[in-house]
């Protein structure tokens, strides 16, 4: 299992709003760009679906940027991962042709390993905050 480039760099963009946030400041887009190494297009894209899903708030003009919309104990990671990736599932079992075919969605849930993992994974995702995450930035 691979967390996406768009996961992991919303992650860090949204660290480093937080702890700008608790200053009272808000973080203009082009700061993010160059203090975390992430283009800014992209991270438009990113801080785009995080202000649709009310996690994020913008200003615009020249005193404008981002700040967290939610206390970092109050979203989660399953939220931003279901916000931030195109897939439906943490760990998708259907990775093969032949897997496919074996492995349907009523039947891969309780006795196929992909359908567990998944399971346990995103589990772990709705019981870790972003507030926990944060705490934890050094390791990112």
């Amino acid at each position: 299992m691979k967390i996406s480039t768009r996961v992991r760099y919303g992650l860090k963009a949204l660290v480093y709003i937080a702890d700008k946030s608790s200053e009272n400041k808000l973080v203009r887009i082009k700061e993010i760009s160059d203090e975390q190494h992430i283009s800014v297009q992209y991270l438009e894209q990113i801080l785009f679906k995080l202000k649709n899903e009310n996690i994020i708030e913008g200003k615009r003009g020249p005193n404008g940027g981002y700040r967290l919309a939610k206390e970092p104990k109050e979203i989660t990671l399953h939220q931003l991962y279901k916000i931030l990736d195109e897939e439906e599932k943490v760990i998708d079992c259907n990775e093969s042709e032949e897997h496919k075919a074996v492995c349907g969605e009523g039947t891969c849930s309780g006795s196929c390993i992909w359908g567990k993992l998944d399971s346990a994974m995103t589990k772990i995702l709705e019981e870790t905050t972003l507030d926990e995450f944060i705490k934890n930035k050094d390791m990112i």
